[in-house]
Order: C-alpha cells, then structure tokens, then sequence
C-alpha cells in the first residue's frame, strides 16, 4: 500500500482515507512546511509496513466476517438444537423449532426449552452415556409420524464441544406397500408375493391370491432372498422393513 501526499499550504492537514467494507481508516499528516524534511520520509518508511498490515489485517477480518455471516445463514436453514451437558437447550434454529412445534405442540416461547416428551428421551440418553467411559454406541433415533410424515430425531455427541446435537430430519412416511417394495429392486410380482408373506400368508395362500401355483411363489422368494442376500421369510421381511425407515436397524 502506498499513501500518496500531495503539497499543502503550511498549517494544513491532509487526511488520506482508505476505506474497506464498513472500516475506514484515517491517515492524517500535520506539517508546516511544503516540502518533505529527511524526518517526515523517515517517518514515512517506518509507518508504511505497519499500515500494510493493518490494511492487510482489516481484508482478513472483513473476510472472517461475510464467512461468518454465510455460516450462521446456513446454519439457521439446518434443523439443528444445541444442549448443555445436563440437557438444557444452548441454541435452536428456527426450522427446528418449527417442527418441534409442528410435532410436540411446544412451548410458543422459541428457543428456551424442549417439550416434555423430548427432554425425557434426552435424559435418557444422557443416562445411557453415564453407564460407560468408553466411545458412546449409535442410540437408536426418535421417530413420530404425523399426517403421513415422519420426523426422526438422532441424538449426537461433541465431544469437541464439550455439548450434544439433536438432528432432526421430516421425511414423507413410507408404508409396507408393494409399490414401496418394487423401489427396493423387486418386480411387481416379486413385491406382491412379498407384501403377502410380511401378513403371514402361506405359500398356498399367496398361490390363491396371485393366482398361479405355489411353485411360482416359491420361485419368486428364491429370487427375493438372492436380491436381499437373506435365507428366510422373515429376514426379507425385516430386510424390506429397515431398508423402508420402518423398522430401525
């Protein structure tokens, strides 16, 4: 960075302003002569790195700042809950808060506390930490499904932070259909003889049902198992349940 100064009448001051986003920084000469002495040039050489860098100090900030402000702007667009050690609620993003409210019928005061119902299943959690002072295992997420949506809800620890995190994430609600069974990779013949041994049906009885013969049916859970890489009636089942969000794994 240079500073540029131009030749004044005595007694005047010349002000060079460098401005960078919102910081204004101003540089202001007092001399009584028109011409530069050997000590203003001195002067002069050793202020030039030091007002280098804070010319060079202020783009860093400004930069940590627009940063800061896209982080805070993509953070508030997560549904996200920051918790205290002992549980309580640190921060909540607005979306979050919505579904809460959407899901729990939560406090209308936004941000201050958990609705009862949750706060129960995350000192439960807690609890679960306490039992070990090894890596915490998976906790098994929070479901609730409301008007064909499904909300999940996973505790996670910061150990970094020293906190702990409630992810929460709304998905449409999917039902043990045949056609959410053909999204898993089965023909719809496949998907239909599958739909009728997850109700108990016999091989006789789907047979009936389809109408075609029980070999056919027998044919069709060969090629079931083979897909889900299961050996029974009930693995594929259980296999389609998980792979569906109905069932946790």
């Amino acid at each position: 960075m240079s500073i540029v100064l131009n030749s004044f009448p005595p007694e005047t001051v010349k002000d060079e302003l460098l401005t960078y986003g919102k910081e204004i920084f101003n540089i202001a000469i007092l001399r009584s002569q028109r011409d530069f002495s050997e000590r203003d040039r001195l002067v002069l050489n050793l202020l030039r790195p030091h007002l280098l860098q804070t010319y060079q100090n202020a783009q860093i900030l400004t930069q940590m700042q627009q940063e800061q402000t896209q982080l805070n702007r993509t953070i508030e667009q997560l549904n996200l809950i920051t918790l205290t050690g002992d549980g309580n609620v640190r921060l909540m993003t607005p979306q979050a808060w919505m579904l809460l409210q959407q899901y729990f019928q939560a406090s209308p005061h936004y941000g201050s506390r958990l609705p009862e119902n949750l706060q129960r299943w995350v000192h439960y959690q807690l609890s679960l930490l306490t039992q070990t002072d090894n890596i915490p295992s998976p906790t098994l997420p929070l479901q609730i499904e409301q008007d064909g949506k499904r909300l999940t809800i996973r505790f996670v620890v910061d150990r970094s932070q020293q906190q702990y995190l409630l992810m929460l994430e709304e998905q449409p609600a999917r039902s043990f259909s045949v056609e959410s069974l053909e999204l898993l990779g089965l023909t719809r013949r496949e998907a239909e003889v599958l739909f009728w041994v997850a109700r108990d049906k016999s091989n006789e009885a789907i047979a009936t049902i389809l109408e075609c013969s029980d070999k056919t049916v027998k044919k069709h859970l060969e090629h079931i198992y083979a897909k889900f890489e299961v050996q029974t009636r009930s693995g594929a089942v259980i296999f389609a349940l998980e792979k569906l969000g109905i069932l946790n794994s």
